[in-house]
């Protein structure tokens, strides 16, 4: 009787730190933070990417890092649609779990990825995701990378600096771990433009490369 209790105790207490988990990285996502221009895209993903990287280095605008984050989202959407789930269109009409969702699994789900500039000229990949096991949640994690413009070399360069798991940073021994027990090689082959590599996690795109692709 006395280990029954003492099991009882132990799965209370768990359940208790699962709820008190839940609260500090609860945050729900929705389509509103979605670049619209973006997911309503009518013409070529990538003809757009190229046409956005001629007017970054040739014509030279003046908003530099807005086309940075422009480009950044019409890649994302594009890998995902050509490489992990071409259905996927959460502003469509469509209301299936293909749509709506970028991976639905019984144990975990992944809806939303996006790009987003911060304040200071930082890019903000958000990566929004949860499981309706047991107890439903869902959080976004948060990836801080500093940009740099190759103006000579004709190139981006995505370097992180920080992550978070909403609200709360996180070392990056924890990103080490992650990734180990992935297939970082799948996932870098993943992403239709440029080159993602996630031991220096970072990420290059050629304008030039893609010229002459």
């Amino acid at each position: 009787m006395k280990a029954v209790k003492g099991l009882i105790v132990v799965l209370v207490v768990l359940l208790v730190l699962l709820f008190v988990a839940k609260s500090v990285i609860q945050v729900e996502a929705n389509e509103d933070l979605l670049p619209t221009n973006v997911y309503e895209e009518n013409a070529d993903l990538l003809t757009v990417v190229n046409t956005s990287l001629f007017d970054l280095f040739v014509t030279s605008v003046t908003n530099e890092y807005t086309v940075v984050e422009e480009v950044v989202n019409l890649i994302i959407l594009d890998s995902i649609r050509d490489n992990v789930n071409s259905e996927y269109d959460p502003l469509g009409d469509c209301d299936t779990n293909e749509c709506n969702f970028i991976v639905y699994d019984d144990n975990y789900y992944v809806n939303y990825i996006w790009a987003e500039l911060s304040d200071d000229n930082q890019l903000i990949i958000h990566v929004s995701l949860g499981s309706e096991t047991f107890i439903g949640v869902n959080t976004i994690f948060h990836f801080y990378f500093d940009i740099d413009i190759d103006y000579v070399g004709f190139g981006i360069e995505l370097t992180l600096d920080t992550f978070y798991l909403h609200e709360r940073e996180l070392s990056m021994g924890i990103l080490d771990t992650m990734f180990s027990n992935l297939d970082s090689t799948k996932i870098e082959n993943q992403v239709s433009i440029g080159d993602l590599d996630l031991e220096e996690y970072s990420y290059r795109i050629s304008f030039t490369g893609l010229l002459f692709n």
